[in-house]
């Protein structure tokens, strides 16, 4: 019983550090996109099946990719992938994202961290679309990806 409460604690805070962050791409998929990234694929990988395509197609449709997201993936598992082939989930796994606090975070920061005002100058409140509160982001994390806010 311990064991399924200490299991349940660790998902829960799986699931907040899910929520937490959120992916820098947005936008659509377009289909000359996906013609363009598999031809690029199929260059640099000529040995995978023909099969592969279609799965890869369907999985970047439903995990919804973005035109930059899969230029960005694919160019990464061209340039990083280890082995003779890739697989789906090489590309399908790619993404950057930058972490959000709440107010209470950022409290809980400031008490592991101490009572230090250089802390606060690190991060920017900001209210982001679709969000109904206002959000701390890293001060470093906007500059990098250029991120839009009130």
């Amino acid at each position: 019983m311990v064991q399924q409460k200490n299991s349940l604690q660790n998902l829960s805070q799986e699931l907040r550090e899910q929520i937490s962050e959120i992916s820098i791409y947005s936008g659509a998929l377009n289909t000359q996109c996906i013609i363009e990234c598999v031809a690029k694929i199929k260059k640099a990988f000529p040995a995978l099946p023909i099969d592969f395509y279609e799965v890869f197609r369907e999985r970047i449709r439903n995990t919804n990719f973005s035109d930059k997201r899969l230029v960005d993936a694919v160019n990464f598992v061209i340039d990083n992938c280890v082995y003779p082939t890739p697989t789906i989930a090489n590309f399908i796994s790619f993404d950057k994202k930058y972490k959000i606090y709440t107010y209470a975070e950022m409290l809980k920061k400031l008490d592991d961290y101490g009572n230090d005002s250089k802390f606060w100058d690190s991060y920017k409140s900001v209210l982001l679309p679709n969000y109904k509160e206002r959000v701390w982001i890293h001060v470093n994390d906007i500059a990098m990806y250029n991120i839009q806010y009130d």
